[in-house]
């Protein structure tokens, strides 16, 4: 026990030492940390940053469907083999869903050539006619207002949900929702109600708007009927291929005279992607980089200082100081030095990946749900940046503890 309390205080009494000494140097080694700084809080950067943008792809990925999305085609030989949805195609849909047991299902319809005014402005945008299911299904949530309920269906204006692009084409972004929107197909104007605005946003021009089968049918179907239609299902990973070959066969054997296709869709079904995975490597190897450089710098100044201090080594060995306990305490001023240095670049690199504003910028739109910053980045950056103090002090430590008594004090 007391073995292990005189290495405590040895240990302690090195953390001080070497906490003073830097402090009279410090005007030496300021310099020379805040390349390890920059470092530190680089490497950081691109481990969480390369989180961040994981977490963007996926979404942006999970909006095309969730693994697994399943798509289901049923085509009718007579409409020359083209994806319909009819009462007795959706009826087969949901009774073969329903003997799989699936949870989450939708149709999904698209409708193009709608354009959307608003007090003098106007967008073009594809109408997508879902299910209530459809936005869990593809990670669709509404920033404002809400999403689309199955209760929607029975109302007298037309409900649809909209993404920003629509929001702010029409200059919505500051008007309370409901909104009412005119809807234009085929030369005719239907007055809708906008119940919801979503966080997705289109890149291009086009807006997209978002409405219930029931909905459609009734409002717009007449004017332009809804092409490309096809039934989504969310299942389980496991055995979902398996899964799709024997949904189709159920759902063809409900359907006499169709062709039903069904086959899994997501981002997960060709494997996943590792740029990411690359671009971090890069970025680090940078960092890297700039860390040897800042380490080089800091080991020049320990030296030098080193040169400097024979004579207070000399005197501290004639009080009794023993070669191991000067090696470490002067290794420890490295190791310190750089502690700190990496502790303010773990800082540096927290305030700045968790700066909403900064965030849009580099992204583009930002993301739904933000990761809180990975404990494993800080620990990496502390990591390095103590590893390198122990590094760069070696050299001086080896110097000091070399030092004869009666030469050091001949100085």
């Amino acid at each position: 026990m007391n073995g292990l309390g005189g290495l405590a205080t040895g240990f302690v009494a090195a953390l001080l030492e070497a906490w003073q000494e830097l402090r009279i140097h410090k005007l030496r080694v300021l310099l020379s940390l805040i390349g390890v700084t920059i470092a530190v809080t680089s490497l950081t950067t691109a481990v969480a940053g390369a989180g961040m943008a994981e977490q963007l792809m996926k979404e942006q990925l999970e909006r095309q469907g969730r693994p697994a999305m399943i798509y289901a085609y049923a085509n009718d030989p007579k409409n020359m083999g083209m994806p319909t949805a009819t009462n007795e195609t959706s009826a087969a849909f949901k009774k073969t869903a329903e003997r799989f047991k699936v949870e989450y299902t939708s149709i999904v319809g698209r409708s193009s050539g709608v354009q959307a005014t608003h007090q003098g402005l106007s967008v073009d945008a594809d109408v997508q006619v879902v299910d209530p299911d459809y936005a869990p299904m593809h990670r669709i949530f509404a920033q404002r207002g809400r999403w689309l309920e199955e209760a929607d269906a029975n109302n007298l204006s037309p409900a649809v949900v909209v993404d920003k692009t629509v929001v702010r084409s029409l200059g919505l972004q500051n008007a309370k929702l409901p909104a009412t929107v005119e809807v234009g197909t085929g030369g005719e104007k239907v007055s809708v109600t906008v119940i919801g605005a979503t966080s997705t946003q289109d890149y291009g021009t086009m807006g997209q708007m978002w409405m219930l089968p029931e909905t459609y049918e009734h409002w717009f179907a007449a004017a332009v009927p809804l092409g490309d239609v096809s039934y989504a299902m969310w299942v389980p990973t496991e055995n979902a291929d398996e899964l799709a070959s024997n949904f189709a066969l159920q759902m063809s054997a409900e359907l006499p005279g169709y062709q039903v296709n069904a086959q899994r869709v997501d981002y997960q079904a060709w494997g996943a992607d590792e740029s990411l995975e690359q671009m971090a490597m890069v970025v680090a190897a940078i960092a890297g980089v700039i860390l040897l450089l800042g380490s080089l710098s800091l080991l020049n100044v320990a030296m030098v200082t080193m040169k400097q201090r024979i004579r207070e080594v000399g005197i501290r060995r004639s009080f009794g100081a023993t070669t191991g306990r000067v090696f470490f305490s002067v290794m420890m001023e490295s190791v310190v030095a750089t502690a700190v240095a990496g502790g303010v670049g773990v800082l540096l690199s927290v305030a700045l990946v968790s700066n909403p504003t900064l965030i849009d910028m580099v992204l583009y739109g930002g993301i739904d749900e933000m990761p809180p910053f990975p404990v494993g980045a800080a620990l990496l950056g502390m990591g390095v940046s103590v590893a390198v103090g122990a590094l760069t002090g070696v050299l001086p430590a080896l110097v000091a503890a070399r030092v004869r008594i009666v030469d050091a004090i001949r100085v």
